[in-house]
């Protein structure tokens, strides 16, 4: 049986990855699939560790959200919490979806419904900043801040 060398004499074992633990997205560094069914009501993605009502934590980078009754908001969680964070969102409903900065001011992106032949999805990447317009549509967003976001359709054939 053999041991990791640096891990020999209770030495820690160290890597070169340049990742700043304290931004509470942290805990999202791995890949999970999150389903979100908003029950036709405005839904607020936080990275804390408590929420409430109409706040929902985050606990995957790929979420499936289905806005279940109508166009509705799905708020971004705070940039300053969310540095260095990408989100993969897949609109499955039947309605549009909206996302939103955190303060529900400026629209990021808007995923069309989900049709018989296509849906839309979205990469949103987050600077953690709240300096300048960042949204792919300059129509969209014109004074959002620190979240960027390209919107793709997905054609089922």
């Amino acid at each position: 049986m053999s041991m990791i060398p640096a891990l020999m004499g209770g030495r820690k074992l160290s890597h070169s990855i340049d990742f700043d633990s304290t931004a509470a997205a942290s805990a999202l560094l791995r890949l999970g699939v999150q389903t979100i069914d908003m029950a036709n009501a405005q839904v607020a993605l936080v990275t804390k560790q408590t929420s409430t009502s109409g706040e929902l934590q985050l606990s995957g980078q790929l979420l499936i959200v289905d806005p279940n009754g109508g166009a509705q908001d799905l708020l971004l969680p705070p940039e300053a919490d969310s540095k260095g964070l990408f989100l993969i969102i897949y609109n499955t409903g039947g309605e549009a979806l909206t996302i939103k900065e955190d303060s529900d001011t400026d629209d990021v992106a808007v995923l069309d419904a989900a049709g018989n032949d296509s849906a839309q999805w979205a990469l949103l990447w987050c600077n953690g900043e709240a300096t300048a317009s960042t949204a792919s549509d300059p129509a969209i967003g014109a004074g959002h801040v620190g979240w960027t976001a390209q919107v793709f359709t997905h054609a089922i054939t």
